[in-house]
């Protein structure tokens, strides 16, 4: 046991330090299912090794003076989560602090324990043999005792690589209390995480077996009822020029690549869709032709999608779970397959422009905040830049407004003029006039965002308030995009707010399902669905003031879906789910 170790977390007051770990087996849309467990204290050297019945009780004092550690701490505390035991008060993920300490660095290894074991160069078990053990485990019991002894092994190796984790870790956590109560903030993020994916998302099963059962018969008739209204297939083929004919007839412009034809990856479309919300249900069409499975969405016993949400996933920090198995992440018209059961209610509720209200308070932009706080930031963009009266209002300028609004968005993406004017509808110089009224207006934000471009090409790091970071190696800086650059502050402290409300809102006994980029998703009984969204809301407030500073609260918006109603996006999926449930509803009347 390291004599350092210890002795840090001695001088943080902690009795013990338990690097912790499970093996359990799990079944895709199932909760985990632990059957042993050991432990190793790095103040003490104690030992715990537990199997199958001895699991059915907690053997720690899960309070605030004991410390867990582990890596990937969302799969220990779905296994406290699982067998009943309290949660931890206080953990320490070094898969989190890995990634922060590699982030933008990278590693050539990757992200996982074996990983962070090499990027130091510290001994590990060879990955054969890791992969031996996780398919014995993965297979399941019955176990002969060799068997078991053998897992019980694996197990303690994975403990024993935590503990000599430790030592480059927590040189890079730093010995300040503040360095290391962040490092506990993300592993409270961790251990809340493990909960959440525990309680999954309620899947209307019934609906998704029927659609899986006759969707070749679907995607036969999809194309021609969509294509009614565009004519844009031939015989099942996309043709480029008649979509060419079609944009120019609804005078939609679209990016194009350099050699002239139109972009036409599943990102361009995804983004037009949001401004020229004629083109979701193509957008849609496309989407379902060239990947969608439906099969792919992991649904338990109990009628809940499960999956790992993979936190710290991105440079930003925000998760990043399957775009495939997570139910947010295929076409927004599959999210209408989720629907709580009898007696219960979900309520979707999310941050309303969340970036906005970051770039504004940390830049400090009085003028940006105040287009904030006036509830319509794009118009009070086009009052404030002059572009519109004082009084007029989005019935009264809509046209003005939509430009505005989408050079806004545009530059939450690093859009450049050209991408802005695609998206706004507007000439290319129109698009740079509005692009310069901008940075004429809110010259405070843009001063506060090209210092931290600036910042980063110069080979520094950015960072957050609560401390995630981004490397730039000195000399990379050419590499670098500076508009990502831009946007970076905005992106990762929306992750931290995301982090901080999921722990608030888990310790307080609220069940999340799910969080989803810049919202939470909840679930009540019925006659609790108001109340809880309530105190969420609350929650998500509090968390954005943490992250925003004294006064600075981000506004949330709530939509609330009570049984037996199901979850909707009726902006961008119901037309599409109205079509697919007409063709389900004919090809089940055609047996």
């Amino acid at each position: 046991m390291s004599e350092s170790a210890a002795e840090y977390f001695g001088q943080h007051g902690f009795r013990h330090a338990w690097s912790v770990d499970f093996e359990f087996v799990v079944l895709p849309g199932h909760k985990p299912n632990p059957f042993c467990m050991v432990a190793k204290c790095a103040i003490t050297g104690k030992t715990i090794k537990l199997w199958g019945d001895e699991l059915n009780h907690c053997p720690f004092a899960c309070d605030d003076n004991e410390l867990f550690i582990a890596y990937y701490a969302c799969a220990e505390s779905a296994c406290f989560d699982a067998l009943g035991w309290p949660q931890p008060r206080r953990m320490l993920d070094l898969y989190a602090e890995f990634r922060l300490a590699t982030n933008g660095v990278g590693s050539n290894f990757g992200k996982g324990l074996i990983a962070a074991l090499l990027h130091y160069g510290l001994p590990t078990i060879g990955g054969e043999e890791k992969d031996a053990m996780r398919a014995l485990a993965i297979r399941g019991g019955p176990w002969s005792d060799e068997e078991r002894v053998s897992l019980l092994d694996y197990c303690e190796s994975d403990v024993d690589a935590v503990l000599r984790l430790l030592e480059p870790l927590l040189g890079a956590i730093g010995r300040s209390g503040e360095d290391f109560g962040r490092a506990l903030l993300r592993g409270r993020y961790m251990a809340a995480l493990g909960i959440v994916e525990n309680n999954g998302i309620p899947i209307d099963t019934e609906l998704q077996n029927r659609m899986i059962h006759h969707w070749s018969a679907i995607m036969q008739n999809l194309i021609s009822e969509v294509d009614e209204d565009f004519g844009i297939y031939d015989n099942g083929r996309f043709v480029q020029a008649r979509f060419e004919a079609y944009l120019y007839d609804n005078n939609i412009p679209w990016p194009r690549l350099y050699t002239g034809r139109l972009k036409l990856d599943d990102e361009t479309f995804r983004q037009q869709a949001k401004v020229y919300s004629s083109i979701a249900p193509l957008h849609q069409l496309r989407h379902a032709l060239g990947q969608l499975r439906l099969n792919g969405i992991n649904v338990g016993p109990d009628n809940r999608s499960r999956t790992m949400l993979s936190p710290f996933g991105s440079k930003t920090g925000r998760n990043q779970p399957s775009t495939s198995s997570f139910i947010f992440g295929p076409s927004v018209w599959i999210r209408n397959l989720i629907k709580p059961e009898k007696g219960r209610a979900i309520a979707y509720v999310d941050w309303s422009s969340q970036e906005i209200a970051i770039a504004a308070a940390l830049s400090n932009d009085a003028l940006l905040w105040e287009a904030y706080e006036s509830g319509d930031p794009y118009l009070a963009f086009a009052k404030q830049a002059g572009i519109i009266p004082p009084d007029a209002t989005k019935d009264s300028h809509p046209e003005a407004r939509q430009q505005c609004k989408a050079i806004v968005l545009g530059l939450n993406y690093g859009m450049m003029p050209q991408s802005m004017s695609a998206q706004s509808g507007v000439h290319i110089e129109r698009a740079r006039q509005l692009l310069n009224l901008h940075k004429a207006t809110y010259r405070t934000f843009w001063a506060w965002g090209e210092a931290n471009v600036d910042h980063a090409l110069m080979g520094l790091p950015l960072s957050t308030v609560f401390g995630w970071r981004i490397h730039f190696p000195h000399g990379r800086g050419l590499e670098l995009n500076p508009r990502s650059l831009l946007n970076w502050p905005m992106q990762s402290h929306g992750a931290e707010m995301m982090r901080l409300a999921v722990s608030m809102a888990v310790e307080e006994g609220l069940v999340i399902c799910a969080p989803v980029h810049d919202a939470l998703l909840i679930e009540a009984p019925i006659d609790d669905i108001e109340q809880h969204t309530a105190r969420l809301s609350e929650i998500m407030a509090d968390a954005s003031e943490m992250v925003l500073g004294a006064g600075k609260r981000c506004r949330t918006d709530a939509k609330i879906t009570r049984y037996p109603d199901r979850f909707e996006d009726e902006q961008r999926g119901a037309h599409m789910f109205s079509i697919i449930m007409k063709l389900l509803h004919r090809a089940e009347n055609q047996k």
